[in-house]
């Protein structure tokens, strides 16, 4: 991986200064993660560093290095080899307190400029410096320092730039000013051990078509632009026609808090989004895992309950969840599906405690609807999921033109108009897509999303405290000089996130795919 800073002092003192970084060096999701694996890993090696540097490399160390034009390299994840090399000035470099401990290290000499090299006791780890010109050099190998210099005195040799997936992704990068950039080669990154154990998106099997990637970073005020580019190990087919997408997202409104487009969806994700944001239903088959069972304590192996566990015959296998969207599978099977989007914001309830959601899914397909099929599908879960038998009196017209609702245990609001078929938990919000069906479509896209923080965050904190009040422990059945307790995940450690994150007001990105590669854009929408 490459990461360039045009000014890298600048953003360095932002961050110093900034509301935020206060906030998450204070939050219970700063708490977490200091006790996280990755996080006792990174201690370590700073240790490790400072025992061989001769001096700790923290914050004071970052700050007297930290120059305007500025790049690092990172060669090995797991190893931690780096090149860091910077513009500074020489007075400034020359007061710096690595520099100053240079008697301690071993003088080494490349391309005719004196190099610094020392090694910590163990000999496992390695710190290096150098300065030439303005050109402030760190490493962690003598190898990298010997041949940044050989390249700045424009000795030929291998470098960076010269490799094609390099080359190619800053080629394929999307035109605009940049603060930040980076550059990443995907097929290494994929093979290494250590990406994938702590990569918490947990989709490496996804990213293993795309051979390298870039990222530039736009600060301006009231907004961050990211610009991304993942290019394709082989080549697909382009997607020239995102129509379909765009009249979608026309139906979005101004008022929602998350919203997800995506062109040309499966039958399984738009029969999915129904059953879990309209339905709630928990009987959908679960994700196949693909991580290795945790280690289990002998001494917790199993109780004497577990007798009663018969092995002489298979368990039960829950498969309520095909046969309860049997009739809405076959419908959505049927039709060809050009895109869906997915409609969603906090509710709070009359009572001004509880906190619900309202979620709708709206599916454009190449053909009409068969309205009457669709009614009977959703008649038919619903029958099967909030009751034993019908659901009540069937359908009727809601008090807003073309929107149904169907009388139950739950609210399910139904509009269906030729290719436009719309059901959500909540009659005013199916109204309000339907009602922008014909509205001029925007600009589509192969993926679009949104999400309004500040809207969606008091309510996801109101809500998440609920579910995790009872499993809250008193303060006072903390015994003194006991260890902390970990942050409930939702209501402490996220929430704790969010508010840290507050100034951001809304995120939305778009996906566009040429064949080659992905072309993304998100925008941060900042406060004051």
């Amino acid at each position: 991986m490459y990461l360039e800073a045009t000014d890298f002092a600048t953003l360095l003192a932002d961050w110093n200064a900034s509301a935020e970084k206060t906030a998450w060096l204070g939050s219970s999701n700063y708490e977490a993660f200091s006790r996280a694996n990755l996080f006792l890993r990174l201690a370590q090696a700073q240790t490790e560093f400072a025992a061989a540097a001769g001096v700790p490399p923290d914050y004071a160390l970052l700050q007297s290095v930290a120059g305007v034009n500025s790049a690092l390299a990172l060669y090995n994840i797991g190893n931690l080899e780096l090149l860091y090399v910077t513009h500074v000035g020489s007075a400034r470099a020359l007061d710096t307190a690595l520099w100053k401990a240079r008697g301690s290290y071993q003088t080494r000499r490349a391309a005719g400029v004196d190099y610094y090299v020392k090694r910590d006791p163990t000999g496992f780890r390695t710190a290096a410096f150098a300065y030439s010109g303005d050109t402030l050099m760190l490493a962690t190998t003598e190898e990298l320092i010997a041949g940044a210099l050989e390249l700045l005195a424009r000795q030929p040799r291998p470098s960076l730039v010269s490799e094609k997936w390099y080359a190619d992704a800053v080629q394929a990068a999307q035109p605009g000013a940049n603060d930040l950039r980076l550059v990443y080669n995907m097929q290494r990154l994929v093979q290494t051990p250590h990406f994938r154990s702590y990569w918490t998106q947990r989709n490496v099997p996804d990213l293993r078509e795309f051979s390298s990637g870039v990222s530039d970073l736009e600060r301006s005020n009231g907004q961050f632009v990211e610009r991304r580019a993942l290019l394709r190990s082989t080549p697909s087919a382009p997607v020239t026609d995102e129509a379909s997408a765009g009249q979608l997202l026309a139906l979005v409104p101004d008022d929602a808090g998350l919203y997800r487009a995506r062109l040309q969806p499966a039958s399984g994700q738009a029969e999915h989004a129904v059953a879990e944001k309209i339905f709630s239903a928990t009987a959908i088959a679960p994700i196949a895992s693909k991580q290795a069972p945790a280690v289990i304590n002998e001494a917790e192996a199993g109780s004497e309950q577990d007798l009663e566990t018969r092995i002489d015959e298979e368990p039960l296998v829950d498969n309520r969840g095909a046969m309860v969207f049997a009739a809405l599978r076959q419908q959505l099977s049927a039709a060809s599906i050009q895109a869906m989007l997915e409609v969603g914001s906090a509710r709070s309830a009359a009572d001004q405690v509880f906190v619900g959601s309202d979620s709708a899914v709206a599916l454009h397909a190449a053909a009409p609807w068969d309205a009457v099929a669709i009614r009977a599908a959703l008649t038919s879960a619903a029958g099967s999921l909030w009751s034993n038998g019908g659901p009540g009196a069937g359908w009727r017209a809601a008090s807003s033109g073309g929107v149904q609702e169907l009388d139950g245990l739950a609210k399910l609001a139904l509009a269906v108009d030729g290719r436009w078929l719309i059901v959500g938990n909540s009659t005013d919000l199916v109204n309000s897509l339907f009602a922008r069906r014909n509205l001029p479509p925007v600009a589509g896209a192969v993926y679009a999303a949104g999400w309004r923080h500040a809207r969606e965050l008091p309510g996801f904190e109101r809500l998440t405290r609920l579910i995790d009040f009872p499993q809250i422990p008193a303060p006072a059945a903390s015994a003194p000089g006991s260890e902390p307790r970990e942050p409930m995940f939702y209501s402490e450690n996220v929430a704790s996130l969010g508010r840290v994150l507050r100034r951001v007001q809304s995120a939305a990105l778009t996906v566009h795919d040429t064949g080659t590669m992905l072309r993304e854009s998100a925008v941060y929408r900042i406060a004051p």
